[in-house]
């Protein structure tokens, strides 16, 4: 600007915190999704380990039986008694199995459905709000300050 020159154009300055405030709140959304996505992959960790165990323990199982089948005691339990008990522990770990990967399915699905919203509020500029009532008390008070003193400059001038 150079000497005797009129002032600049206004400055939009409400344009600008806004757009600084959804900088803010878009990368608080994206660590809150990087986040979530972490407690997920741990999840598939943990599901994974777990389906692991359970093999382990069938084997272990197994394992058990046929020394207990090769051992001579003074009972003798029935092999279809056995097989029978095998059977029912298979079955059990496999429907344990398949419950957890529907539960895994499902937490899938509603963390997509999540990022969907988020990302559709934040297209329509939605993703700022004031939720806390300090804020907006502390809101209303600067307002009602900025209203008296405009009044005062007008009244004084």
């Amino acid at each position: 600007m150079g000497i005797g020159k009129g002032k600049s154009d206004k400055i939009d300055i409400n344009g600008l915190i806004n757009s600084v405030d959804n900088d803010n709140k878009v990368t608080q959304e994206v660590n809150g999704l990087a986040e979530k996505i972490a407690d997920l992959e741990r999840a598939t960790e943990a599901l994974n380990a777990a389906i692991d165990r359970a093999d382990s323990i069938i084997t272990g199982f197994n394992n058990s039986v046929k020394e207990l089948q090769s051992k001579k005691i003074g009972a003798q339990v029935h092999p279809q008694t056995l097989k029978s008990l095998n059977e029912i522990c298979t079955n059990f770990v496999v429907e344990v199995g398949r419950q957890l990967m529907a539960h895994r399915d499902k937490q899938l699905e509603l963390q997509k459905e999540h990022e969907e919203r988020i990302a559709r509020m934040l297209e329509k500029n939605k993703g700022v709000w004031l939720s806390n009532r300090w804020v907006k008390i502390l809101f209303i008070c600067f307002l009602v300050y900025s209203v008296i003193i405009i009044l005062y400059v007008r009244i004084m001038t």
